[in-house]
């Protein structure tokens, strides 16, 4: 799953590297401060296929489910949700990025840092093993785009349930933990295909299985347990333990 994430440069530099020619950012500057520990129920930036940035609720919940006493859901399974209740028709018209810096995972059983997904461990875990956080981000320390799918639309305001969820990857194509899914991340390219509101069905999920950037581009380090408390946000959370 994916609950944490950084989005701590400047959005301008998310749509420069995006390649969008005239985008619209729609929230004041001056009150937005860099996230690096960023968790369901805050408000991390998204891009719209209008070329609109604006911070979404991370978490949704659609009125049926609230409706119901439903929990909100704050990811989404690539393999399962253009078919699921919660997300099928996020899927054909709520599709939206998350631009980020990278993500944590928390490892059951302590690793050393690894350099690339080849040289990761494959380390037995144990409910008692305590379960260390590593930093996620590109080797070439690039920003990425989340896919995401969000039932937010245009300017109009965020009411109870509103908001928006992650994508995540089929389950073995974790990194820290090779058995666990992570986000579906994907370079410039394969983004702005996810934001075409007329993608065809079949290349829609082409993309969601194959689009994805390959674990070999990623690396990761173990990071202090800091970032375990959300209200925690600084930079010295993404540094590197000795």
């Amino acid at each position: 799953m994916c609950g944490r994430i950084s989005q701590y440069r400047d959005p301008r530099l998310y749509t420069q590297h995006l390649g969008l020619a005239d985008p619209l950012m729609l929230f004041d500057a001056a009150d937005r401060r860099p996230g690096y520990n960023l968790a369901p129920g805050t408000h991390p930036l998204a891009i719209f296929a209008d070329q609109t940035l604006r911070p979404v609720h991370w978490g949704y919940c659609p009125d049926w489910a609230r409706e119901q006493h439903l929990p909100q859901t704050i990811n989404a399974r690539a393999d399962a949700a253009p078919t699921a209740r919660y997300f099928k028709d996020l899927w054909k018209t709520g599709r939206v990025l998350v631009p980020a810096d990278g993500w944590f995972e928390w490892r059951k059983a302590a690793a050393p840092s690894t350099e690339s997904a080849e040289s990761a461990p494959d380390m037995a875990q144990t409910d008692a093993t305590p379960r260390q956080p590593y930093f996620v981000h590109l080797k070439s320390a690039a920003p990425m785009y989340l896919a995401a799918l969000s039932s937010v639309r245009g300017t109009e305001p965020q009411t109870e349930g509103m908001g928006l969820v992650i994508v995540t990857a089929n389950a073995d194509a974790g990194l820290v933990d090779v058995y666990d899914r992570r986000p579906l991340v994907f370079g410039p390219d394969a983004a702005r295909r996810w934001l075409a509101p007329d993608l065809p069905a079949d290349e829609l999920e082409q993309l969601a299985r194959t689009g994805g950037l390959a674990a070999g581009r990623f690396r990761w380090h173990r990071v202090s347990h800091d970032v375990d408390r959300t209200l925690n946000d600084e930079p010295g959370l993404i540094e590197a333990l000795d």
